[in-house]
């Protein structure tokens, strides 16, 4: 009876350390993979709106008599006055 509790000991073990690796590499990958998804979700260069100020990246900037504007509607530049 002793041998068969042993070796059900054992093999909990395996699996234990087995199951430990798994996460520790599974941590390891996904660690990994941060940098690539990071890169992928960056706005660009920033350029700053001519009328209100407002930090936007430049793939979202409209084109406006001062430079570049925000979509802002409430924005002086939108409604075509000047401040």
């Amino acid at each position: 009876m002793g041998k068969i509790v042993l070796w059900i000991v054992v093999i909990f073990a395996i699996l234990f350390v087995l199951r430990m690796l798994s996460v520790a590499k599974a941590r390891r990958d996904k660690q990994s993979a941060r940098p690539d998804a990071r890169d992928s979700k960056t706005p660009g260069p920033m350029v700053r709106c001519a009328d209100c100020g407002v930090y936007l990246p430049k793939s979202d900037a409209l084109p406006v008599p001062q430079g570049l504007g925000c979509g802002d509607p409430k924005c002086a530049h939108r409604k075509g006055a000047s401040r």
